[in-house]
C-alpha cells in the first residue's frame, strides 16, 4: 500500500514544511520515512523552483470527489488558516486516511471515518527565514485508538527530533505563552523602529539592544534580566516619557499597561533609585 504526504496549503507554515520535505526526499522515501509521494495542494501557481518529483494539484479537485481522490494510507496535512481547518478535515473524512493540523489554537477535530490529528511546531514562520528544524519543538495529539506512526513519520521526514504528545488544554496555553513571547515582542521592537524613524533617527542605532535581549529572552528565568524605570519604580522618567508620547494615545496606554504591570511583578526598587514619594 503506497502512502502519500499531501500537504494542503502553500503559505508561510506550508511552504516551509514543504520546502524541508523535498531537502530530505530521496529515492528510498518509502523505506525510510513512510511516505511513497509528496503532493502540495494549493490553489496557488506551481512554484518554479519546486522540484519535479513533488505533485501539485488544487484542492478543490480533490474535495471535487474526496471519497475518490483520498486513498487508504493517505496523510493530509492541514497548514491552512485555523478557520478553515473544520470545514477542510470533515471533507476528508475518509476511511483509511489520516487528517492532520498544523494549529496551537484549534482542537483536534473529532472525525466519524479518518484518523485526526495534531502536528503543532512551535515556531514562527517568516517568508525569508531558514527554519532548523531539528531544534523546533513540535506538539502531537491523537486519539488512543490511533497509530502514532504516521506522526512519527512527519517528524521524521522534517528532521524533527523533539515531539511530544500534550492535552489541547495545554497545547492552548502554549500558544498563548508563545503569542507574548514572539507577537508581542516583535511588536515592541517594530514600535521601537516607529519611534526611531517619525524622530529621524537610525532605526539601526537598536540593533545591538534587540540582540542582547534576544539572548536574555533565552534565560531561564527572564525576569531577572530585566532592567528599566519600570522595574525600577523611576516615575520621574516614566513620566518624561509619557509626556512625548501626548500625542500618541495607544502608545501611552500600551507604556502604562506595561509599566504598571513590570512594577508590580517585579517589586523590585533599586536602593539607588530617586525617591519618588
Amino acid at each position: 500500500m503506497s502512502a502519500r504526504l499531501l500537504i494542503w496549503g502553500y503559505g508561510r507554515v506550508g511552504s516551509a514544511i514543504a520546502s524541508q520535505c523535498m531537502a530530505r526526499w530521496s529515492t528510498n522515501i518509502g523505506q525510510s520515512n513512510g511516505f511513497d509521494e509528496l503532493w502540495v495542494l494549493s490553489e496557488k501557481s506551481r512554484p518554479t523552483q519546486l522540484d519535479p518529483s513533488v505533485k501539485w494539484a488544487s484542492g478543490n479537485q480533490i474535495l471535487s470527489n474526496p471519497s475518490g481522490n483520498l486513498t487508504q494510507g493517505d496523510v493530509v496535512l492541514l497548514t491552512v488558516s485555523d478557520s478553515a481547518i473544520a470545514a477542510l478535515a470533515a471533507q476528508c473524512d475518509v476511511a483509511g486516511v489520516a487528517v492532520v493540523h498544523c494549529s496551537g489554537a484549534t482542537p483536534r477535530i473529532s472525525l466519524e471515518k479518518a484518523a485526526s490529528m495534531v502536528f503543532y511546531p512551535l515556531q514562527t514562520f517568516t517568508a525569508d527565514s531558514q527554519i532548523d528544524w531539528s531544534q523546533v519543538p513540535v506538539f502531537t495529539e491523537s486519539s488512543a485508538d490511533v497509530e502514532p506512526g504516521v506522526l512519527k513519520n512527519i517528524a521524521g521526514l522534517l528532521g524533527v527530533e523533539r515531539w511530544i504528545e500534550i492535552s489541547f488544554s495545554s497545547r492552548q496555553n502554549l500558544h498563548m505563552a508563545a503569542v507574548f513571547a514572539n507577537n508581542f515582542t516583535t511588536a515592541m521592537a517594530g514600535i521601537a523602529h516607529d519611534i526611531l524613524k517619525t524622530e529621524g533617527l537610525g532605526e539601526d542605532w537598536i540593533r545591538p539592544i534587540l540582540v542582547k535581549t534576544a539572548e536574555n529572552l533565552g534565560a531561564s528565568d527572564p525576569w531577572m534580566k530585566l532592567t528599566g524605570p519600570a522595574k525600577r519604580g523611576d516615575l520621574q522618567t516614566q513620566q518624561m516619557h509619557l509626556s512625548l508620547l501626548l500625542n500618541h494615545p495607544q502608545l501611552k496606554d500600551i507604556y502604562n499597561v506595561m509599566s504598571g504591570y513590570i512594577h508590580h511583578r517585579t517589586n523590585d526598587n533599586d536602593a539607588d533609585a530617586p525617591n519618588t514619594d
